[in-house]
């Protein structure tokens, strides 16, 4: 019998027949082991009566053979032994993979047919697989060379493992063999069509738009007019620094020359943000990963540095455009200027001179447009040449104001003498910004009062758009007739059903308006309320805070989606305002949504201000919640270290019920290092307690804990998870159905009892879509694959559906793990 992953325990030792090294094996690979487990493990299922007097006989001899075999109350071990299969996952977690795959030696268990060791091979089968695609994962996202011979073998092996396609298409593509790339993508997608009839799945998919070249234009301008001689003063393969006043015309005449021009490569864009008055520049940074990511880059460097490498690297030599709109300095733009041959097209209201002198960046400086010029441009807007030729001088020549006329042309009476009436006599020179804030007056002046001071209420409202119901907050009174008249007036647009934004320049001057006393502290307990009220329905076992809560959305998830980044700058400006109750209880409100979705980076940043607020309040109980909830996102970030050491924190801060909640996250912890031992005896000490605590959710959480932990360590008893089931049924709690049901089916995948488990993802599957959870469905699809590996089936389709709503839920690294 050859022992692929173990290895021998001592150099020369003969260790018998066949049944007697399967004895030794049992024990080996999982320890200490009970005299009947150990027997069934040999035997299988059916154990004859003379088993145990024969298993003596083998442990007898093996401890006679030098083995050393001990006897502890809770069965027999190894002392001081060597398995490979213990060294080759260290290696693997560490990214050795070469070393860690050198240990194999042939299919483990070949000559043993019980189901314990059916399975056992089947899952080190998985793992050595699974191994070797992590491999060259890491190679590629380091940008190592990859060996593209094996590889091509491999896919040749495998022709319908879509992730093995997709690594060795982006290694082509990395290696200048894009046309390979392409042809390898149209024989698997052929293969695929023909063997299964499907299409290529997400990641495939992805990858070959990726290698095409990624499109991030957004759409071409409309009524682009004149600007011709700027127009060719822009050159292909060079650095272009548009400059000029707000309102000039700098992204219209980026984007127009950009869509007039081929780039083979594909074109990037970032909007930079540099003088946006709601939100902060982009750091070069995000927008740097945003690139890389574009590229093809899965997981591209954590410094910033090699970032900057490897991005000119992927960029030297190709045919590629980068748009860096409205940056505000060069120190922003220059870690985001691609490698020699791309075209770079910068925006700035500043003129960026360290990009001109240290860059060789070419200057283009905008002016306000000529007569001639600026009828063409209302022209297109209008559709027609009427005479507007005061309106035109009024307007300055800046195309915003001239889009702000065009859209009053035929909504008043007599433009033209509204405009005399107003003198708009910064539009005849001067500073351009006070020309904007004219044209902004005039438009308001159409406007009643209370609809002026919604719109200066509006430009508080941080994030990138507003609410009707967040805009109804902040006014005390309800809105929507205002935002009407704001959006006839052009200075609001409502670019989805119930929410509005403005542009960054009517941001800006509305911030300048005068606006009622309360006006954000209104739309901050707005949002805490509503929040916390949303919460409530998706994490009921959760202890509340003290905060006012707000009628329970109709949808809460759909609630959050779209609040989310209003939730996140709300946060962020009670931060700049000093306002850390509400800091920290904005982390908390959001923690449920960020947990249900995946959003581990912004559960991260939220609590990290949290747990700065609530040191600075000395306030007990928020920062044990913000450590313990740093810990969680921390571990499930595979940042096991720091998640213990806020547990640590967490821990000084806690009484009460908490102390049993952070020894659950303890457990967590553990069972995400591979200890499960140590996380089943915390769960069930947690379990105890909550079986005093009068609370059936903890309850069932802590049965679920104890069931997924022990079947971790090989115990087939299922009546924790039946415990489970029975008490998030009585309480309609869908979601801790439906995992228990998974949990279920993954025991029954290990006994081999096929149809069952099946069955019981099944049941799982539609409660989590009967609860609209695509967060647990994704969960419930990846298990369920792992349940089919485990079971010898297919478990291709069941990955392809997990990755694409990990996909649409941004959890690329369940991505990368399942493609």
């Amino acid at each position: 019998m050859e022992f692929a992953l173990l290895g021998p325990v001592e150099a020369g030792v003969d260790l018998g027949p066949q049944r007697q090294r399967a004895v030794l094996a049992a024990v080996l690979l999982d320890t200490p082991v009970p005299v009947d487990r150990l027997a069934e493990r040999v035997w299988g299922p059916d154990v004859p009566r003379t088993a145990r007097r024969t298993l003596f006989s083998y442990l007898s001899r093996l401890k006679s053979a030098g083995v050393p075999l001990v006897r502890t109350p809770a069965g027999y071990l190894v002392e001081h032994s060597t398995v490979d299969v213990t060294e080759f996952r260290a290696l693997a977690a560490a990214n050795r993979f070469d070393e860690a795959l050198k240990l194999w030696r042939g299919e483990p268990f070949a000559e043993l047919d019980s189901p314990w060791f059916t399975s056992m091979r089947a899952a080190l089968l998985s793992e050595r697989e699974a191994a070797e695609l992590e491999m060259v994962d890491h190679a590629l996202r380091a940008g190592a060379p990859i060996d593209l011979v094996r590889l091509a073998a491999r896919c040749t092996e495998r022709p319908l493992d879509e992730r093995l396609a997709a690594q060795h298409m982006l290694a082509l593509h990395r290696a200048g063999r894009t046309a390979d790339a392409l042809d390898h993508y149209a024989r698997t997608r052929k293969v695929l069509r023909d063997e299964l009839g499907v299409e290529p799945g997400p990641l495939l998919r992805q990858r070959h738009v990726e290698i095409l070249g990624p499109r991030q234009l957004p759409a071409r301008p409309r009524a682009f007019a004149a600007r011709e001689q700027d127009l060719a003063s822009i050159e292909p393969g060079r650095i272009s620094v548009i400059s000029g006043p707000g309102g000039v015309g700098k992204t219209w005449l980026a984007l127009s020359w950009a869509h007039r021009t081929h780039f083979p490569d594909g074109e990037l864009y970032a909007d930079l943000r540099g003088f946006d008055p709601a939100r902060p520049p982009v750091p070069p940074e995000v927008a740097l990963r945003g690139f890389l990511v574009a590229l093809g880059v899965a997981e591209p460097p954590a410094e910033t540095d090699e970032q900057v490498a490897l991005y000119r690297t992927i960029t030297a030599g190709k045919e590629l455009l980068v748009v860096l709109d409205n940056a505000r300095d060069a120190a922003q733009v220059a870690p985001l200027l691609p490698g020699s041959a791309a075209t770079v097209l910068v925006t700035s209201r500043n003129r960026l001179h360290g990009l001109v002198s240290g860059h060789g960046a070419r200057p283009v400086p905008l002016t306000p447009l000529g007569t001639e010029d600026s009828r063409r441009v209302l022209a297109a807007h209008l559709g027609e040449h009427g005479r507007w030729d005061e309106v035109i001088d009024l307007c300055g020549g800046l195309p915003l104001a001239l889009g702000i006329a065009a859209a009053r042309a035929h909504a008043v009476p007599d433009l033209v003498r509204e405009l005399r009436e107003d003198r708009l006599g910064a539009l005849d020179g001067g500073d351009l910004t006070a020309s904007l804030r004219a044209v902004f007056s005039w438009s308001l002046r159409a406007l009643d009062p209370p609809t002026v001071q919604v719109f200066a209420q509006l430009g508080r409202a941080p994030g990138p758009d507003v609410s009707l119901e967040a805009a109804a907050a902040m006014a005390g009174r309800d809105v929507r007739a205002d935002l009407r008249r704001l959006e006839d007036a052009h200075l609001v647009e409502q670019h989805r059903p119930g929410r509005y934004r403005l542009h960054d320049l009517v941001r800006i001057y509305a911030t300048e308006r005068p606006a009622p006393a309360g006006t954000v502290r209104r739309l901050v307990d707005h949002f805490l309320g509503t929040a916390f009220a949303a919460d409530r329905h998706l994490q009921r076992y959760r202890l509340p805070i003290e905060v006012t809560p707000h009628p329970e959305p109709d949808d809460p998830l759909a609630w959050f989606a779209a609040e989310h980044d209003c939730l996140c700058a709300t946060q962020q400006l009670a931060v700049e305002l000093g306002w850390d109750e509400d800091v920290w209880r904005l982390a908390w409100v959001q923690d449920g949504y960020h947990s249900w979705r995946g959003l581990l980076l912004d559960a991260r940043a939220a609590w990290t201000e949290g747990l700065r607020a609530a040191e600075r309040l000395c306030n007990r109980e928020a920062t044990h919640l913000a450590n313990r909830a740093l810990a969680i996102a921390s571990s499930q970030m595979g940042d096991t270290a720091a998640a213990s050491e806020y547990l640590d924190r967490a821990m000084e801060f806690a009484d009460g019920i908490n102390i049993t909640h952070t020894e659950f996250s303890i457990a967590r912890v553990a069972a995400h290092r591979g200890d499960f031992q140590r996380a089943l005896e915390l769960a069930e000490r947690g379990l105890e307690t909550y079986q005093h605590a009068g609370n059936d959710l903890w309850l069932a959480l802590a049965h679920t804990a104890v069931g997924w932990f022990s079947i971790q360590l090989g115990s087939t008893e299922d009546s924790h998870l039946q415990q489970a089931i029975a008490l998030f049924r009585k309480h309609d709690d869908l979601i801790g159905e439906a995992e228990n049901l998974a949990n279920l089916g993954y025991l029954r995948a290990v006994q081999g009892r096929e149809d069952e488990s099946l069955d019981l993802y099944h049941r799982s599957l539609a409660l989590m879509r009967r609860a609209d959870s695509p967060f647990g469905e994704a969960i419930t699809l990846e298990e369920m694959g792992n349940a089919l590996k485990l079971l010898g089936r297919d478990p291709s389709a069941a990955y392809s559906e997990a990755v694409e709503l990990y996909r649409a839920q941004y959890r690329m690294h369940k991505v990368l793990a399942l493609a």
